[in-house]
């Protein structure tokens, strides 16, 4: 592939994992596997074969069509192994098993992009053919994958491994709170933080935290509230500096 592909190609296997682990595996599903159930794990499994198949078909191929099976079928025995290996009671409260899945999954996108990479160069099909120059082949479209990316990694990403990581913790804060809007607001709080740094906004970041503790300023009375609060924020923050600054340096290096 050419460098300019390669790197799309990358961003684009990102984006179909993510987008679907993140966003479209919905609280059925995730019951589903909980439970045992096979439909859980066969929704998801179509989920992502659909969503590799609808972010990868410029590049159709025999070889992009290997690698969407691989990465389809490899991140269903992912979950299937995680699921077996963690207690049903245990899987809301276990960040460092979310963690150790996303790695995994990562990895085997890692090694079918490495694969992919060996072969030559791509061509599009069809009506893409015309395309390539002014779309598809476009350096520009490389940068937008990355802060798609990680927008997606950071703010959605990171609200799941965030409810884990509060049902973990011994605070004596309802899962409405965790699960519900507080999680909302942790998304929305993150993604203003990720475009702060990405406009060089820095001190934005102090506006997000005074306008978030002003509105919760009166529950900060009660102490199990202001500890789940403050490590939350705490957390929450410090991923979206990570993201930001990691998003900043990679399109310096772009």
């Amino acid at each position: 592939m050419g460098d300019v592909n390669r790197w799309l190609v990358l961003g684009l296997l990102f984006f179909s994992h993510g987008i679907v682990d993140f966003i479209f595996q919905s609280r059925k599903m995730v019951e589903a596997k909980k439970a045992g159930r096979p439909r859980g794990y066969f929704f998801h499994f179509i989920s992502i074969l659909a969503a590799l198949i609808i972010f990868l078909h410029p590049f159709l191929s025999w070889p992009v069509a290997v690698v969407i099976l691989f990465l389809s079928l490899t991140h269903l025995i992912v979950d299937v192994v995680g699921y077996c290996i963690t207690s049903a009671e245990k899987i809301d409260s276990n960040p460092l098993g979310f963690v150790l899945d996303q790695l995994v999954h990562i990895a085997f996108i890692l090694i079918a992009w490495w694969w992919l990479d060996q072969l030559p160069r791509f061509s599009l099909v069809g009506f893409y053919s015309g395309m390539s120059e002014t779309y598809f082949w476009n350096a520009k479209l490389v940068p937008l994958v990355v802060v798609a990316n990680i927008y997606l990694y950071v703010a959605f990403g990171g609200a799941i491994f965030m409810r884990k990581f509060m049902h973990s913790l011994p605070f004596g804060v309802s899962k409405q709170e965790i699960a519900g809007m507080g999680m909302y607001i942790g998304i929305l709080e993150r993604i203003i933080i990720l475009t702060f740094i990405l406009y060089e906004a820095v001190a934005g970041v102090a506006f997000v935290l005074m306008a978030k503790s002003l509105a919760r300023y009166q529950e900060l009375n009660d102490k199990s509230f202001a500890e789940y609060y403050l490590v939350g924020t705490l957390l929450s923050t410090v991923l979206a500096l990570l993201g930001g600054f990691f998003l900043y340096f990679s399109l310096e290096f772009i």
